[in-house]
């Protein structure tokens, strides 16, 4: 099987951007891409491999008002994306009217050969208010509604007009949907009980768009399922054979609940009472009774079955730092009689294992159009000067102006 044709993990991160010109703001960019801390660059011209549209100069540089992260695939960030871009096409932007085109094919039919007349195409709004209309819109769909997305502002200027907006519809955001005021002028001090993911972070230079939050996670349930036999199924109570079937372990670190994929999704399923609800949004554990996020599992799972030599690459990028910390400690506190050595519970290194980079390979496979370029591309790797991280990049993507 080629590489192309492999099944690979749920991404560590993928969101999609509102840009502005910070030289003319009517000027707006709608991207997609795996790494942000990278793609601002290159849209400004200090890294390669800018979009077309933004690469005029007296439009730069350019700065990230917003991002919506929490995508579990490419794939459902590029859907956002497009259906963000092109409002007047997205069927999620459509009234229950125009899903229905019978009755008003008939109405507007062509008097001489019968058929239905052309939809005329509805004019592009361009201003940031259309905009933010939108994106509340497609947050607000049937589709997108469902998903575990997070919303960080950097702009005040830009909240301030969603928040305008946001307040003057009827009912509010689904609460799987968090929205989060970040940037210098926006960011709040993070409560101490405050999920990790849902804190502010400063910048956009300081996002995680890598898997170091799931490195505890993965190396307890690496650890757990090494030697099975004394787990059982939660939910099922049979025992479980991680070789054979699908395992999910909780994500709270002092819990040792494992279930079969199955058993864990019917039960939130079950608890959710929406007949219509195919994939759980999130649920509570068996056996801790704390909440679950349903993509973390799903995150954890799919890089340890689908990517182990990533998933153990992972790991000892995690023993990497664990035992220069260690080091530096002992050396500011002087000598000690003893010491104990950290730990790994993996095997010792070998020349297939990854580089503590190897993440940013994937982030660059993640790139539309990878596997054409990957075809013309010399063997010999680039600088990382020469990286090109590109998001969908759509031929008629529009800038607006």
């Amino acid at each position: 099987m080629e590489d192309s044709e492999k099944p690979k993990p749920i991404p560590a991160y993928y969101c999609c951007y509102l840009l502005r010109s910070t030289v003319r703001h009517a000027s707006l960019y709608i991207g997609s891409t795996p790494n942000p801390i990278r793609r601002l660059p290159q849209h400004n011209g200090v890294a390669k491999g800018g979009a077309k549209r933004t690469a005029r100069d007296k439009l730069r540089p350019w700065e990230m008002t917003l991002v919506v992260e929490g995508f579990t695939s490419r794939v459902g960030a590029l859907q956002f994306e497009w259906a963000w871009q092109h409002p007047e096409r997205s069927r999620h932007l459509d009234s229950e009217d125009d899903l229905d085109p019978r009755p008003r094919a008939k109405a507007n039919a062509n008097a001489k050969t019968g058929k239905p007349k052309p939809k005329p195409r509805a004019r592009t709004r361009r201003s940031l208010i259309a905009h933010l209309e939108d994106f509340n819109s497609l947050l607000r769909s049937t589709y997108f509604s469902s998903w575990p997305l997070r919303v960080r502002f950097f702009c005040r200027d830009v909240y301030r007009v969603w928040r305008a907006w946001n307040d003057r519809v009827d009912g509010h955001l689904p609460d799987n949907i968090k929205v989060i005021l970040d940037g210098d002028n926006l960011a709040t001090v993070p409560d101490a009980k405050q999920d990790n993911e849902l804190a502010p972070v400063g910048s956009i230079n300081n996002l995680t768009i890598d898997y170091t939050r799931l490195e505890d996670y993965l190396e307890k349930s690496m650890f757990m399922l090494e030697d099975p036999e004394d787990l059982q199924c939660t939910v099922c109570q049979a025992s479980i054979s991680p070789d054979e079937e699908q395992i999910v372990v909780c994500p709270h670190p002092n819990c040792r609940g494992t279930s079969h994929l199955l058993c864990l999704s019917t039960k939130f399923l079950d608890a959710t009472n929406e007949p219509d609800l195919l994939v759980p949004t999130q649920g509570t554990c068996p056996l801790c009774s704390n909440t679950v996020q349903w993509v973390k599992m799903m995150r954890e799972l799919s890089l340890r079955n689908i990517a182990e030599k990533e998933a153990r690459a992972v790991l000892k990028k995690k023993e990497k730092r664990v035992r220069k910390a260690s080091a530096a400690m002992e050396a500011s506190s002087g000598p000690r009689s003893s010491s104990i050595e950290p730990r790994s519970l993996l095997e010792e290194p070998t020349q297939d294992d990854l580089g503590p980079n190897w993440f940013e390979g994937v982030d660059i496979e993640s790139d539309s159009d990878f596997e054409s370029r990957q075809k013309h591309r010399s063997t010999q790797p680039p600088s990382k000067l020469e990286i090109v991280i590109e998001d969908s990049d759509w031929d008629d993507a529009e800038l607006i102006e």
